[in-house]
């Protein structure tokens, strides 16, 4: 596996004399340091239109995914995907060290929309401060893997809009609501703490698909549709 470079985001705290006060983003993962007995370290000006030390790493990890399960070394499998990546963007040649932010987030959706394409596992985690939310939340709908942790077993499509009760749920434009695919557990627990409290806890919402893809998934049928088209002409002329 390729050897990431260790650059540490901070941000300025206090300046006494010579002695400043710096807060680093990932205080763990800087403390290590520390126990290996590395006590100095080269500071530079923060750019801040440079990727991020979240998006390097994230674009990293998800690289070191798509590379494991390939069976490809790390770094023979970076250089492939940003071939595959500027070939169909257009962006010049690139470094994950210190690249613009925008190639970062272009070439971390494109890793993101590569795994769901070839039914790649990788991990979810940070992928919200890394993704476009609402094309996560699509993918997992299309893919059918739950939004929370990517797991694609038992994965239930959730209205975030309450349905009702005694409402006939074989009856519903299912257009007309929020969705999302949970697992089991995650739905679970989305009917336990309540749309609101989910939300916050997962940072997003559920979306509202077209015509096309809601009878992909198998939630209506075209024929259900048209009728509900119908219907809604109808009550427009009463």
């Amino acid at each position: 596996m390729e050897i990431q470079p260790r650059i540490y985001e901070s941000r300025l705290q206090a300046v006494r004399g010579n002695l400043v006060t710096l807060k680093v983003n990932t205080p763990d993962t800087f403390k290590n340091e520390l126990r290996r007995g590395n006590i100095a370290f080269d500071m530079i000006p923060h750019e801040p239109y440079q990727l991020s030390d979240v998006q390097r790493r994230k674009a990293y990890a998800m690289i070191h995914d798509i590379a494991d399960y390939e069976g490809y070394p790390d770094d023979i499998k970076k250089i492939s995907l940003k071939e595959q990546f500027r070939a169909i963007t257009g962006y010049p040649k690139f470094s994950l060290s210190n690249c613009h932010k925008d190639i970062a987030t272009a070439f971390i959706a494109f890793l993101v929309e590569y795994c769901f394409r070839f039914d790649i596992p990788f991990r979810f985690k940070d992928l919200t401060n890394t993704f476009d939310t609402e094309r996560q939340v699509y993918l997992c709908l299309v893919h059918k893997r739950c939004t929370v942790c990517g797991a694609e077993d038992n994965v239930e499509i959730n209205h975030e809009d309450t349905v009702g009760q005694g409402m006939n749920r074989n009856h519903i434009d299912h257009r007309g609501h929020r969705l999302e695919a949970l697992c089991h557990f995650h739905h679970f627990e989305f009917h336990q703490i309540g749309a609101e409290s989910f939300a916050k806890k997962y940072h997003f919402h559920g979306i509202k698909l077209k015509d096309k893809d809601i009878v992909n998934l198998k939630l209506m049928s075209w024929k259900q549709i048209k009728e509900f088209d119908e219907e809604y002409r109808r009550q427009k002329l009463c």
